[in-house]
């Protein structure tokens, strides 16, 4: 059996892996990797941890049968990307994050995590799990924002210590659906070869 290089990404919230994200990251494959889209999904009560495991499984299935492993995680799905390789550290290539919400889980409504209550055990499991990365992990992360993202200023998505690439200005959702499609090729040529 061939070994082949499969990319997890994790989307936001509100997010449906059957309208356009789900469509581009299946055509990564033109790339020379297998995309795969893994909602967790965010909104609702149910709790994170069901949720995390089973994206834990997706790894695991994978890298079991000898495959390469990298994640992206936008938005929303930055926090549960890190969580999930922090868990799976020895099995993850590579991680890119895309305007990712990181820092700072009490700027977040008390109202918005009641609607999607994962995602606050997932922010407040990210603050912990951050403090865990160290210089080699940080060398396979990549962390794209745009300097218009009003969804997820900079100062939410900064990781001290990872290469940080900033993408033309552009709205949130529009960064993230550039990402996916006509920047997927710089992203994934960075999954291939972290520094």
């Amino acid at each position: 059996m061939s070994s082949k290089h499969h990319i997890i990404y994790v989307p936001g919230i509100g997010d449906d892996i059957y309208r356009i994200q789900g469509f581009l990251v299946w055509w990564w494959f033109i790339y020379g990797v297998r995309g795969h889209v893994h909602e967790m999904p965010w909104t609702g009560k149910g709790e994170y941890q069901p949720k995390h495991e089973k994206l834990l499984a997706l790894i695991d299935k994978y890298a079991n049968q000898g495959h390469k492993v990298s994640l992206v995680g936008a938005s929303a799905g930055a926090s549960a990307t890190i969580n999930a390789y922090i868990a799976r550290r020895d099995q993850i290539n590579s991680v890119a994050i895309i305007c990712g919400k990181i820092n700072e889980p009490e700027t977040i409504s008390e109202s918005f995590y009641s609607r999607n209550a994962a995602f606050k055990e997932s922010m407040y499991a990210l603050q912990e799990n951050l403090k865990k990365l160290t210089a080699s992990d940080k060398s396979k992360f990549r962390n794209y924002y745009t300097p218009n993202d009003q969804v997820v200023p900079y100062v939410c998505s900064f990781m001290p210590g990872v290469q940080e690439i900033s993408l033309r200005p552009m709205r949130h959702g529009q960064a993230i659906i550039y990402s996916v499609s006509i920047g997927a090729r710089k992203i994934i040529k960075g999954l291939k070869n972290p520094r």
